[in-house]
């Protein structure tokens, strides 16, 4: 399984960025909530988003990411330089880690969560799960866990998305000031 951190450091794709994070509580909990601000792009990333193309990497673009202690979720939000919500992402993960509290990891579980600009909700990889469960990559009970936070937090989302969009982009705003 992939590590990935927050600042994502190990991403070639960005060639100059701008950050900035801080600690965070949501509901009780604690996490890190962050900015990355896209400077330079050595290309656009082009995603697919309900059947159309998307470009969620550009130059004056911005990434929030918020991870929560003992959650199996690490959220980010893509904005375009007008500072206008693209989509919110969710990785389902087998943990999010704090070691380095300036820089949490995750462990990427495969299976994705995606909220677009509509508002429409879906899940990506499963496909991707399953196979690392066949593979031997993850453990039948690794692939339960992700298959139950995900149809979790599909259960939160469709109740919850206009206040999920609303922290992301009262992030957005709060850590752009910050730079």
């Amino acid at each position: 399984m992939a590590m990935k951190d927050m600042r994502r450091s190990d991403w070639s794709r960005i060639l100059s960025r701008r950050y900035a994070s801080r600690p965070c509580r949501f509901r009780g909990r604690e996490g890190r909530v962050s900015l990355l601000v896209i400077e330079e792009a050595a290309e656009p990333l082009i995603v697919q988003d309900a059947g159309e193309e998307l470009n969620i990497v550009e130059r004056g673009y911005a990434w929030v990411q918020i991870a929560m202690k003992d959650q199996p979720f690490w959220l980010t939000a893509m904005f375009d330089e007008r500072g206008e919500l693209l989509q919110i992402y969710f990785d389902i993960t087998g943990g999010n880690r704090f070691d380095d509290p300036e820089n949490p990891t995750f462990e990427d579980m495969y299976l994705d969560i995606v909220v677009n600009s509509r508002g429409e909700l879906y899940v990506l990889d499963r496909d991707e799960l399953d196979a690392a469960l066949t593979a031997g990559t993850i453990t039948q009970s690794q692939h339960d866990r992700a298959e139950q936070a995900c149809q979790t937090l599909c259960q939160y989302l469709k109740k919850n998305r206009p206040a999920v969009q609303a922290l992301c982009r009262r992030a957005y705003r709060e850590l752009k000031a910050l730079l």
